[in-house]
């Protein structure tokens, strides 16, 4: 059977291109394979170079490994040192701090005890001043007396001395000062206008030492006037734990003064001004009367001992 050339032509023509695919793609397969043997033969040179490395990183691990341990064995030790020292200081701190706060009490104690004594020292100075003698009419001393001798001789003048006049405190002094104690106290024991207003001025000499007493502890406010003389009868009340209210049986008025820095918006602030720059340090109490329930402010008082904290 005959075939056609053009037949045969194609024929050969798709053979040589299967043939030139088939060399291709044997080509690419070789480099391939040319591609992972190079990478094998690196990969084997490098599991050879960390065998060369192994024994030096064991090495190396076995020291941090080492050091680990000995750091932790410093840092044990110096928790313990540290425990240690701070169960030696403990005693020591607590030793000093209870000597530094009985200091401080005792030396709160004596500025009250002082405090007291000035109160007591200033009352009896208000008590003996009506008591001071009054000065009385001058008399004139004559310098000399002179008496005349007798006629029959010459005459001569015999001077006497002069008359000196003797100032003394009588013997029953201290007994009518008592009475006039007594008798000052029982006034005061029957006039509540009188006793609130000798209560006012020694409100005024002590109010600081008040203050004081309040920045430290107390319970009540009967503990912050305690150094009140009894016979005046004093009584406090405290309103909303910063302004002390005291007052004396059988009077309506009350002397009020703030325990702790008065704020703008408090409902007491308007009762007091605050004192001016340059003046003396002084407290006022401001003078307070009942009405209708409420409290009606009868004068202003001044403010300048601020800061004080209530105990």
């Amino acid at each position: 059977m005959w075939i056609p050339v053009d037949m045969q032509l194609a024929a050969l023509a798709v053979i040589v291109v299967l043939g030139g695919c088939c060399v291709g793609l044997i080509l690419q397969r070789h480099r391939s394979y040319t591609e992972l043997q190079e990478r094998f033969v690196c990969a084997v040179a490098a599991v050879a170079e960390f065998q060369k490395l192994q024994p030096e990183l064991i090495t190396c691990l076995r020291r941090i490994e080492s050091d680990r341990y000995a750091l932790r064995k410093v840092v044990l030790q110096v928790e313990a040192k540290l425990v240690e020292l701070n169960e030696e200081i403990s005693p020591s701190i607590s030793a000093a701090a209870e000597t530094q706060i009985a200091g401080i009490e005792k030396l709160r104690d004596h500025i009250d005890i002082q405090q007291q004594r000035l109160a007591t020292i200033l009352e009896n100075i208000q008590e003996s001043l009506p008591m001071l003698p009054q000065p009385g009419p001058a008399v004139t001393e004559p310098a000399a007396m002179a008496v005349p001798a007798p006629e029959s001789g010459p005459q001569t003048i015999v001077t006497e001395p002069p008359i000196k006049s003797h100032s003394h405190v009588p013997a029953t002094e201290p007994a009518e000062n008592t009475d006039h104690s007594r008798f000052r106290r029982a006034v005061l024991s029957e006039n509540p206008e009188l006793r609130f207003s000798v209560l006012k001025e020694w409100i005024s000499i002590n109010a600081l030492a008040i203050l004081h007493r309040a920045s430290r502890g107390w319970n009540t406010a009967n503990d912050l006037i305690a150094n009140i003389p009894a016979y005046l009868l004093p009584e406090a009340a405290l309103l909303n734990d910063s302004v002390l209210l005291i007052g004396t049986r059988e009077h309506s008025e009350r002397l009020a003064l703030p325990l702790r820095e008065m704020d703008s918006s408090s409902d007491f602030s308007h009762w007091f001004d605050p004192a001016s720059n340059g003046s003396a340090t002084t407290q006022i109490a401001a003078v307070l009367t009942r009405s209708n329930g409420d409290w009606k402010l009868v004068a202003k008082g001044i403010n300048s001992a601020t800061g004080l904290a209530v105990g």
